[in-house]
């Protein structure tokens, strides 16, 4: 779109949401530009033509928006597959977005004020309020929750989007508005604890940390999920062996997840830092081994221990995390190359591949301004510093086969 046609636009959409889509005329929107209504005529046929390229506009946003957080921006009908994958904390994670875009988005911010405005004046503007800021929304979030399994779905979503309803107007007039950003991040963070809980206990599933009765059991369980994935064999489950007793291992974030008492999966975190390049070290977390039992791999249960487990370490105060991983699942909770947060990884040749090295802000802007070089917690190297040690622990455990396996990396 050439710069005018984007300057017509914004201009006629900042009069209709000041004075109304049908008091505002071809001229005025032509005088306030300083052009011609001949000029105008060039780019648009009439008033209507530039209000449907507005709607046109908002449509490819909010696919955009809905993309961007891996939920889908078709209706149920026409893609339930992806609203059943839909994780209780993409929809947070999207609603944050989408009342920002709402309200900070020159664009988007004019358009909803235009709605507001004339909803009462046009059946049209009445139905497009509804479709954009209304029932829409809540139909959206209803069929989430819906196909999430949630009870009274309608009902929750209620609950969940009446908060940034009322804001949107609360925000407009407000002196503070990153307040308002708060109130509305703590209401939905709040909704978001409340819906998992109640989704785990329908579910009869629960997370907790680690006790020294489960090291055996979960040894077994790492072991048996990782065992020819990356290597013929496997050495995670000497590792985390060996983590529990490094210095920083974070005990408080080693936890298990559970489904009808049967122990299904389990994830722990370490302390590193980031040695930015003005010599300082900011302090990080790194993470795993992360892993779900075999037989319940691939059905959603890995999103929602990791998804859980960061919900804790970003609630104890941890600022960001660095891991390395495969982007098309963790980019799903929010981890992004770190090579976007300017954060190299040690050893590696400026022009190698890089893609397995993942980052996410826990504080959102906590790594503004920071680059460095982030190198992973010695004791992650504990096999091959201490490989008959590793071979006379791994000799404990009933014996399976080594397989050299497409895919592995070793």
């Amino acid at each position: 779109m050439t710069d005018t046609k984007e300057k017509i636009l914004e201009t006629a959409l900042k009069l209709f949401a000041k004075d109304g889509y049908e008091a505002v005329s071809v001229s005025d929107i032509a005088d306030e530009l300083g052009i011609t209504k001949g000029a105008l005529y060039k780019h648009y046929r009439n008033k209507r033509d530039i209000f449907d390229s507005i709607l046109a506009r908002m449509e490819q946003n909010d696919a955009e928006k809905a993309n961007e957080h891996d939920l889908p921006e078709e209706t149920i009908s026409e893609s339930e597959d992806k609203y059943k994958t839909a994780s209780l904390n993409d929809m947070v994670e999207f609603a944050k977005s989408m009342f920002r875009y709402w309200t900070q988005n020159n664009f988007a911010s004019q358009f909803r004020k235009m709605l507001t405005l004339e909803q009462f004046r046009s059946e049209e503007m009445k139905n497009l309020y509804q479709q954009y800021l209304g029932s829409g929304p809540l139909d959206y979030m209803t069929d989430l929750f819906n196909s999430a399994g949630l009870s009274h779905p309608r009902e929750k979503a209620t609950e969940f989007y009446s908060p940034m309803f009322l804001l949107y107007s609360i925000y407009d007039g407000a002196q503070d508005k990153n307040s308002v950003l708060e109130l509305l991040d703590s209401c939905l963070e709040r909704s978001k604890q409340n819906l998992n809980k109640e989704k785990n206990m329908e579910n009869n599933i629960s997370f907790r940390n680690e006790t020294q009765n489960d090291y055996s059991a979960v040894e077994n369980l790492v072991r048996e999920s990782f065992w020819n994935v990356y290597r013929p064999g496997c050495t995670e489950h000497y590792v985390l062996h060996k983590l529990r007793s490094d210095p920083a291992f974070v005990k408080e974030l080693d936890f298990v997840m559970e489904k009808d008492g049967k122990l299904i999966g389990q994830n722990i975190f370490m302390r590193a830092h980031i040695k930015s390049d003005d010599g300082k070290e900011i302090p990080i977390l790194a993470m795993g081994p992360i892993c779900i039992t075999p037989e319940l791999k691939r059905k959603g249960y890995g999103k929602r221990l990791l998804d859980w487990s960061l919900d804790q370490a970003k609630a104890l105060g941890y600022g960001a995390l660095c891991f390395e991983g495969n982007i098309d699942f963790y980019g799903k909770s929010g981890f992004s190359y770190a090579s976007s947060f300017k954060i190299r990884y040690h050893g590696l040749p400026e022009d190698a591949d890089s893609s397995f090295f993942l980052c996410k802000e826990l504080i959102p802007g906590y790594l503004n301004g920071i680059t460095g070089e982030y190198a992973p917690p010695e004791g992650y190297y504990a096999a091959e510093q201490n490989p008959e040690e590793f071979e006379a622990f791994d000799s404990k455990f009933p014996p399976k086969e080594k397989q050299k396996l497409p895919g592995q990396l070793f």
